[in-house]
């Protein structure tokens, strides 16, 4: 019996309060680089992105992928809160780092495991402001014309090496359509699964001793 209690409190506590959300654009995209925006990179077109907008419950953004190809800058990944017209906070941003150039599409997986407020807008976005050299970029990105994502839609910035501007331009998003993206949201943990968790844990330990 008092195994069967250890086994529903980790199970209850372990449980998510509901399923995982995955928002996706792929079955909108043909696959080829004639369904593609570009350029983007050194030294002008430094920031493209996908607009996102949550639901009635905060999520936690689990990962996002993007599709590009030919990259051959750095880079960072970012996640920032969305004004309607550009970045109102930067809430993620990775360490630089760099994509080999590949003449067909690859996936490029962040994940940056931030919580995002219910009813609330995003924009899940890579930059090369703050971080450019000399070289000039030439690329594209996965990128569907017709709306197949009605919660948001791809926006950029021609800011160059001007990071200010993230949150003080206003971002273009003439071209309409989405990008080729997914992103990952999970239910954010409840307090209360916490205390379960610790309680089951706690029998765990009880039930180790006696054993000894």
């Amino acid at each position: 019996m008092k195994k069967s209690l250890l086994a529903l409190l980790l199970s209850s506590a372990l449980a998510p309060a509901a399923y995982a959300d995955t928002i996706s654009t792929l079955d909108q995209w043909d696959g080829t680089i004639d369904s593609s925006v570009s350029p983007f990179g050194n030294p002008d077109t430094a920031t493209y992105g996908q607009t996102i907008t949550t639901g009635n419950v905060a999520q936690v953004l689990q990962s996002f992928t993007f599709n590009l190809t030919a990259l051959d800058a750095a880079f960072t990944v970012e996640v920032g809160t969305w004004t309607g017209s550009n970045v109102g906070e930067v809430i993620y941003r990775s360490d630089p780092f760099s994509f080999t150039a590949q003449s067909e599409f690859t996936a490029i997986t962040a994940t940056p495991d931030v919580t995002l407020n219910a009813n609330s807008q995003y924009v899940l976005y890579f930059t090369t402001s703050g971080i450019q050299d000399n070289t000039s970029s030439t690329n594209a990105w996965g990128f569907t014309a017709d709306t197949a994502y009605s919660g948001g839609t791809f926006v950029y910035l021609n800011n160059g090496n001007d990071r200010s501007q993230l949150t003080s331009a206003t971002w273009n998003s003439a071209l309409g359509g989405d990008l080729a993206f997914t992103a990952t949201l999970a239910p954010v943990p409840e307090p209360s699964t916490y205390g379960l968790l610790l309680a089951g844990l706690g029998l765990v330990g009880v039930f180790a001793r006696r054993r000894k």
